[in-house]
């Protein structure tokens, strides 16, 4: 895996940081060459890949929560040997025209991080680049997805917490319990800092999201990954609300920690979504 210097040296105009492939059970199923092929028409120099990791049921006790969230959150661990063989061969296929850089988007999960320790002693040689994320919360029926759809979230984290503002306190502690998470081979790059909010515009205009508190506790995870030095991934390809209650991207931006452009790209449509935004705010600096 890349080093936080490594990491930080990528030019970040002509860095695409987080993408998906035919691997993924919630994608679209194209193939992920037509994605690089794509990035390439899009004046990408860098293409990180980073489907999203095996969850621990494949090789634990099952996972208990939301059926559809959990079966359709990864892909299975059996098929690992197949994505690396694949994208190790997309990579040289393509190494002259774009720098592919093969790696995971990985979920936190507090209650499996020996499990996830375990997997990244395990893989992290084959990997050039890594994503940590925040997908899931545990509920008293078991791990539920935020992003899954605006109905599991609303019946599922929602009723769990009782109130938007309570999830959103769940949710920046267990950001905060991954960023402060040491361990070898843990990834430098995090995503989905506002998982919590995108389904706001599901919800009444005057629902509470944030907080005094709140700020505080998006203030400090944005300190400690600004004093470890570690980046950011910055998505602007999904329309915000006209009210989000913290800038963090300003007050990341002020903290100098890097922002690397974020599609989320889960079909090939979606490869440059938001980048000219991305572009045209100067989020890369």
């Amino acid at each position: 895996m890349l080093s936080i210097a490594a990491l930080r040296s990528i030019h970040r105009q002509t860095w695409s940081g987080h993408n998906h492939t035919e691997f993924c059970p919630h994608g679209s199923g194209e193939d992920v060459e037509r994605y690089i092929r794509q990035a390439i028409a899009c004046g990408f120099k860098t293409y990180s890949v980073t489907e999203h990791f095996p969850l621990p049921q494949a090789n634990a006790q099952p996972l208990q929560g939301h059926p559809h969230s959990i079966a359709t959150a990864a892909m299975l661990t059996d098929e690992l040997p197949q994505y690396f063989a694949k994208l190790n061969y997309l990579k040289a296929k393509y190494h002259h025209q774009i720098r592919i850089l093969v790696g995971f988007e990985i979920d936190y999960i507090a209650a499996y991080s020996d499990w996830l320790a375990e997997q990244l002693a395990i893989y992290h040689r084959q990997i050039d680049d890594a994503i940590l994320s925040v997908h899931f919360l545990p509920t008293p029926a078991g791990l539920c997805a935020l992003d899954d759809s605006a109905p599991i979230f609303q019946q599922g984290v929602l009723q769990a917490y009782g109130s938007p503002l309570n999830v959103t306190q769940a949710y920046l502690a267990t950001v905060q319990q991954a960023v402060n998470w040491q361990v070898p081979y843990k990834p430098h790059r995090y995503g989905h800092l506002l998982s919590y909010y995108q389904w706001s515009p599901s919800l009444p205009d005057r629902t509470i999201w944030e907080d005094s508190v709140t700020h505080q506790k998006l203030t400090t995870i944005l300190n400690t990954i600004q004093a470890n030095g570690e980046l950011i991934n910055c998505r602007l390809s999904q329309p915000a609300p006209a009210t989000v209650p913290f800038n963090w991207i300003q007050t990341a931006r002020q903290s100098h920690i890097p922002l690397v452009f974020d599609a989320n790209a889960h079909c090939v449509n979606d490869v440059a979504t938001g980048y000219a935004s991305y572009l045209q705010a100067l989020d890369y600096l």
